[in-house]
């Protein structure tokens, strides 16, 4: 079971967030959560994307990472990840040297593949997977970026320059996805965020919002997080293993 939402937040005009869950894709600025409910004998991804670059150029980064990367990987399966998300960089960068206008643009990912038994966590930035546990989140994904593991009321200031990114150079760099293979558990509760909803939320905060009902819970998620002035755009993604 699956539930997206994605929204502007508080501040900017537009949403440079994108998020894929099966074939389905938005960057709308969304007031209620989308549901899904996928059989794991095919494959089954989720990704929210990130962009970064100016005017509208970030919206269109995200977009090509999170469709494109999630096509993949529904047709694919888990086998290819890396392999994905490394050909889906080269596209990006290949689209900037199209229309060098678009030369900078760039976008984060992260991402979780279940196909059978197996289950994958992956990312590239600062977009951030958690599991939900009985002590609270706990943090999958590894934030490519000079803090990692920076956490909301920590009183400490987070720097958000990223040491690895799809596209976001003017020059074509090769990505290395972190990957982590979990085991596919029934009942196991995964949160895929961007880092409007953390650098707002702490994880005690999030984990609280995090109920039975995942459509209810994503949008409480947001609620909370626009509750609370969220800058940046904000992006919910929230999956679980059912019996």
């Amino acid at each position: 079971h699956a539930a997206g939402i994605t929204h502007r937040g508080t501040v900017r005009d537009n949403n440079e967030d994108c998020i894929a869950i099966g074939f389905w894709v938005s960057q709308e600025t969304m007031d209620a959560a989308r549901p899904f409910e996928h059989a794991l004998d095919e494959p089954f991804a989720c990704i929210v994307a990130d962009g970064m670059g100016g005017h509208n150029d970030g919206e269109k980064a995200s977009l090509l990472v999170a469709r494109s990367l999630a096509r993949r990987l529904l047709a694919g399966g888990l086998d290819g990840v890396r392999t994905s998300a490394r050909a889906v960089n080269a596209e990006l960068f290949a689209q900037v040297k199209d229309n060098p206008a678009l030369a900078g643009m760039g976008s984060t990912m992260v991402g979780l593949a279940a196909h059978a038994a197996r289950l994958v966590i992956f990312n590239v930035g600062d977009s951030r997977a958690y599991k939900l546990g009985e002590r609270g989140l706990m943090q999958l994904s590894t934030d490519d970026s000079m803090q990692q593991n920076w956490k909301a009321g920590s009183g400490v200031e987070r720097s958000t320059k990223l040491l690895q990114s799809f596209g976001g150079r003017t020059t074509f760099t090769d990505i290395e996805p972190h990957l982590l293979l979990e085991p596919c558990v029934a009942g196991s509760t995964y949160l895929l965020c961007s880092d409007g909803l953390y650098e707002t939320l702490t994880e005690q905060e999030m984990a609280a919002l995090i109920g039975a009902d995942l459509k209810a819970s994503a949008e409480a998620l947001l609620r909370a997080a626009l509750e609370k002035k969220a800058r940046d755009n904000t992006t919910v993604a929230l999956v679980r293993i059912a019996e």
